[in-house]
């Protein structure tokens, strides 16, 4: 009777610890599920959203935005994202490298640059039209060929 008793304990312990590692991997799963990573603004990275300060949603860069390739190294780009009203423009760059968000002031030919002022920004401008960024009198990125 002893023996039957013990068996009895050791099963339904197996049983309570096999009922928890499956509960254990089912927690995992959800949180890894694609859609379960919104960040604190509600954007889905895993669907590719992000959020944008000057649209104020979460985008897509490859729907709202302007791909840009560097001039040093076609493996860096960046994407331009315009506000609704164009007061504004917000460069994202692949990296680690921040978020920057530029004013746009007109130039005396009655274009218009988007910067900050200040002489170490970027500034982003259309040229024999298509879009630029430059430092310091330096072009640094230019919009991506529609082809790639």
């Amino acid at each position: 009777m002893k023996a039957g008793y013990i068996c009895l304990l050791l099963l339904m312990g197996a049983s309570v610890a096999l009922t928890a590692c499956g509960n254990t991997k089912n927690k995992k799963a959800e949180s890894n599920a694609v859609g379960n990573d919104k960040d604190e603004h509600g954007c889905i990275a895993s669907a590719g959203y992000t959020w944008s300060e000057v649209q104020k949603d979460c985008i897509r860069l490859w729907e709202k935005g302007v791909r840009m390739e560097s001039v040093a190294d076609k493996e860096n780009t960046a994407y331009i994202v315009f506000a609704s009203d164009s007061l504004q423009v917000e460069l994202f760059f692949s990296g680690d490298q921040p978020n920057e968000i530029l004013d746009r002031r007109s130039l005396p030919g009655g274009d218009y640059a988007w910067n900050v002022e200040d002489d170490d920004t970027k500034n982003v401008r259309q040229e024999n039209g298509k879009w630029t960024i430059s430092q310091r009198g330096n072009l640094i990125y230019q919009q991506a060929d529609e082809a790639r």
